[in-house]
């Protein structure tokens, strides 16, 4: 499940927490959890600032559903190669 979700976040684009919860077919708490766990495991990381201070140029910051709180995650280069089936220590 954790592979299926850095695959969905490597395909690039923005996500709510809902759209992926039903994506994966979990509920949001889950999700939170799942990303909480990529994060500590060197997968993911959380964008210092989130999207205020990211996207304050972008035109669509106003209808951009990255998460309901904000948040913005990106992968790291080993989430990259997890999420393209690369592994390599």
């Amino acid at each position: 499940m954790l592979e299926k979700l850095l695959r969905l976040i490597a395909a690039g684009g923005t996500h709510s927490l809902a759209d992926l919860a039903h994506k994966l077919g979990v509920s949001e708490e889950q999700l939170r959890q799942m990303i909480a766990d990529l994060t500590r495991l060197g997968y993911l990381r959380l964008v210092a600032g989130g999207c205020e201070d990211h996207c304050a140029g972008c035109s669509l910051a106003s209808v951009c559903a990255v998460s309901s709180a904000g948040q913005v995650w990106s992968l790291t280069d080993k989430g990259e190669r997890a999420a393209r089936g690369v592994t390599r220590t």
